[in-house]
């Protein structure tokens, strides 16, 4: 008899679901993906619009910038280097995030600390201060189309997919002497991660980041030494950290369990304040991307910014 129950058990595990559960299953599924989606938006609304709206002028002193490539493709992409790549021994290439298109990018007019050239130059005269006898450069590379804003873009990482070969592309053909880093911002760390277990870098630098599209350190599959670090009061602290259907970005980076360095930004503000001139955290990364990334002393962990709402 008992037999004979279990292995009506087992058939009855095995049938087929009726066509009214598999409709259950599949509205719950698309609910799930909506209030996801819902969250992410929402929560995002306070980094996103910071990110697009922080312009105050910043006046930074450095070299202009030259264009290494230019097309008309998508919104408009450009790669920059500032300082001479050909004798770089230490290269820098940050990656922007969410509102960049290669016209904003080349116009710097009334530049701000969250446009990119301001932070290449920033970053350049902070690592040629750390280490003035060895030639550095730091590159813009903006070769893929970032989500323009808040929309359901910026939740999927389709453009990061999209764009991840073409930067793996780039670092490929840059000088084999010279140490590259990846210094990853916002958006762009979802590139970042995608282009991890192909592009051969010393250090990938996450700030400011929704997720990585991985639960851990481990699953970028990258020889590279990877920090994460996010300021306190940066909007983006609170993401709800998941994905359901190709929506969300997965784990945070910046959390213990996600296996990451930590990247001292004590006194960085906001979702833009990482290549601010005189910050810890600009002062650590130039030390990554000047190949002395050990000294760094890695930050106090810290608790999930309370706002009283979720946001990626």
């Amino acid at each position: 008899m008992d037999r004979r129950r279990h292995r009506h058990r087992r058939h009855a595990a095995t049938t087929r679901p009726s066509r009214g559960t598999l409709r259950g299953t599949l509205r719950d599924r698309l609910g799930l993906v909506a209030v996801t989606l819902l969250t992410l938006l929402l929560g995002a609304a306070p980094a996103v619009g910071q990110s697009i709206s922080d312009g105050t002028p910043v006046d930074v002193a450095g070299p202009t910038a030259r264009v290494l490539s230019s097309d008309a493709h998508g919104q408009g992409r450009v790669v920059e280097v500032f300082g001479d790549l050909h004798r770089a021994r230490h290269v820098a290439v940050l990656v922007p995030g969410v509102g960049w298109t290669g016209p904003l990018l080349r116009d710097e007019r009334g530049a701000g600390r969250r446009h990119p050239a301001v932070q290449a130059r920033t970053l350049l005269a902070e690592m040629q201060r750390t280490d003035p006898r060895t030639p550095a450069a730091v590159v813009v590379w903006l070769d893929y189309d970032p989500p323009a804003g808040l929309d359901a873009d910026a939740a999927r990482s389709d453009r990061a997919v999209d764009g991840a070969p073409r930067l793996v592309s780039f670092v490929d053909h840059l000088l084999r002497s010279a140490t590259v880093s990846l210094v990853c911002h916002s958006y762009g760390s979802v590139v970042c991660a995608h282009a991890a277990p192909h592009v051969h870098v010393s250090a990938l630098v996450a700030i400011g980041s929704p997720g990585m599209d991985v639960w851990t350190r481990s699953a970028l599959h990258t020889t590279a030494t990877v920090w994460a670090g996010i300021a306190a009061d940066d909007p983006i602290g609170v993401v709800p950290h998941t994905r359901v259907d190709g929506f969300g970005h997965a784990a945070d980076p910046t959390a213990p369990a996600f296996g990451a360095e930590s990247l001292p930004v004590g006194d960085s503000r906001g979702h833009n304040g990482y290549l601010a001139a005189g910050t810890e955290s600009l002062h650590a990364i130039a030390l990554i991307a000047s190949g002395r990334g050990a000294t760094v002393s890695p930050a106090v962990t810290r608790g999930p910014l309370q706002t009283g709402s979720a946001s990626p």
